[in-house]
């Protein structure tokens, strides 16, 4: 009997992953739990399972996810939350009465699973140590998030950042200055940005029919889907330039930038 080679057992994997999501994404439209309990139903599961796949790169993934949420994800949503960009649904106490928790456990799993999506399906899992160069991210997102909240407690009006303000500041610039320098990476992002782009759509879909998720502000591209707002601004930001930029952010500061 022949045995099945890696790449086929990691294509069953990446199915078996989009199954569950699907399958997890019915059961939260039937049931429609408050928004945590839907992000433990879709998102955890597959998340931890895809983390104990990997062999060598978990703890500089958890690292490099934990400083993320805690020292840039905090930011990002305070400044998004005056600028009234997104809401969800909250049932925890929100930070100066504004940022939801949920969305941090969303913000973190966001990043999570992604990176170890990315480093179980493309990279191979080969490197353990966390780069050297990881110090300097953390000095930049300290320095990012000290300005923020500074700027909050002097006047709250100044940091209110839409899609389009945020995307330049955290995303745009720094995708191109990472991609610029090693643009090989791109190919490597493929499969990772169509797999959570589908997967983010989907859920968000389901999230926005339910009332987990809406958006009550003013955007460039807004549609309608369920006869309430879902901005194309949400899905070309976060579903595909987050994504690349993340990838590419973790490869130069924290993996070996191959």
């Amino acid at each position: 009997m022949k045995k099945i080679s890696e790449n086929k057992i990691k294509k069953f994997k990446l199915i078996g992953l989009f199954i569950y999501v699907l399958i997890a994404c019915l059961i939260v439209y039937l049931t429609k739990p408050v928004y945590i309990f839907s992000i433990f139903i879709v998102l955890v599961p597959p998340a931890i399972i895809n983390f104990l796949w990997l062999k060598k790169s978990r703890k500089k993934i958890l690292i490099f996810s934990i400083v993320s949420t805690f020292l840039f994800a905090f930011a990002i949503e305070l400044s998004s939350r005056l600028a009234n960009t997104w809401d969800v649904q909250s049932i925890l106490p929100r930070l100066f009465g504004l940022i939801p928790l949920e969305n941090m456990l969303f913000a973190f799993l966001n990043i999570f699973w992604v990176l170890c999506f990315y480093e179980y399906f493309v990279d191979k899992d080969k490197t353990i140590k966390i780069s050297k160069k990881f110090k300097y991210l953390v000095a930049l997102f300290c320095l990012f998030s000290l300005i923020i909240f500074s700027i909050y407690f002097y006047d709250s009006n100044k940091i209110a950042m839409n899609y389009f303000t945020t995307a330049i500041i955290v995303l745009i610039i720094p995708a191109i200055i990472i991609f610029s320098k090693k643009p090989k990476l791109l190919k490597k992002i493929i499969l990772p940005l169509i797999f959570f782009a589908i997967v983010f759509f989907i859920y968000e879909l389901i999230s926005l029919k339910i009332g987990s998720w809406w958006w009550p502000g003013e955007y460039l591209l807004p549609i309608k889907m369920f006869g309430k707002v879902l901005p194309l601004d949400d899905i070309i930001i976060w579903y595909f330039l987050s994504t690349i930029t993340l990838i590419g952010g973790y490869e130069f500061f924290a993996d070996d930038w191959k």
